[in-house]
């Protein structure tokens, strides 16, 4: 049974019912020995499933994200696999099982990566898929007859990496810090540098495109909350586009 180390961010109380889905569902997991470290800015003691939380105080709470890095590199020779996520992105097992597959079959400069989606009674909604962002539709690839595509914007708000891959980057970098200047923001850099600095591209396995999307459980994008901008209901162009390159 691999052991997985999953290392998740929180900041203050608005999302914990949102972070207790996350760390049953974590804890749910049948294949794999988790262990769970919280980096927070409060106590968690009303959550259950935690193994460890670190209160963490900082003069700028947009680099809470960043400090989970340390917590991964500190553990790096304890574990098998390792997941970083916010409180609100529910992942599933079968993410876990399709990333190991993917790993086994795809070159050492690919790496699969999830799609943020949003749901409601209208169906579902890709925050990610706006303004310039889109698929490289020429760029499509073909693996064990599985296609995979590359998808402009990077950012997904989680990462999985397997220990040949932690200790590949932490040959390159430093994994505790940013490895470079880019346009996403420090919150985002922390999985969006994998993609973008590692020598790394990432690629979403668009044959399997239902069990490689990630439920961004607030739904305030698609819903148009907290002074989100609602950008559109996105289904209908992710189907087509998906289809394209099919």
């Amino acid at each position: 049974m691999k052991k997985l180390l999953v290392v998740l961010v929180n900041y203050g109380e608005d999302q914990l019912s949102f972070l207790q889905h996350v760390v049953n569902e974590l804890k749910s997991f049948k294949k794999y020995h988790v262990t769970i470290f919280v980096n927070s800015n409060i106590t968690l003691d009303r959550i259950k499933g935690i193994d460890y939380v670190n209160v963490i105080k900082l003069d700028d709470y947009q680099l809470l994200p960043l400090t989970c890095k340390q917590v991964i590199w500190n553990y790096k020779d304890e574990f098998d696999v390792f997941l970083f996520g916010e409180n609100d992105h529910l992942f599933k097992e079968h993410h876990l099982d399709k990333y190991l597959h993917y790993n086994s079959i795809l070159p050492e400069n690919r790496i699969t990566g999830l799609i943020q989606y949003e749901e409601n009674e209208t169906g579902k909604y890709y925050p990610a898929y706006h303004a310039h962002y889109d698929w490289d539709y020429n760029g499509v690839e073909k693996y064990t007859g599985l296609k995979f595509a590359h998808f402009t914007n990077i950012h997904q708000a989680t990462f999985i990496l397997t220990k040949e891959q932690l200790l590949k980057i932490g040959q390159m970098y430093d994994f505790t810090q940013f490895f470079g200047p880019s346009h996403y923001s420090v919150k985002c850099k922390v999985n969006t540098d994998i993609y973008q600095f590692c020598g790394m591209k990432k690629m979403i396995c668009i044959s399997d495109f239902e069990d490689n999307l990630i439920h961004h459980l607030p739904n305030i994008y698609i819903n148009g909350e907290q002074g989100r901008s609602k950008l559109g209901n996105c289904e209908d162009k992710m189907k087509k586009s998906i289809n394209k390159m099919l």
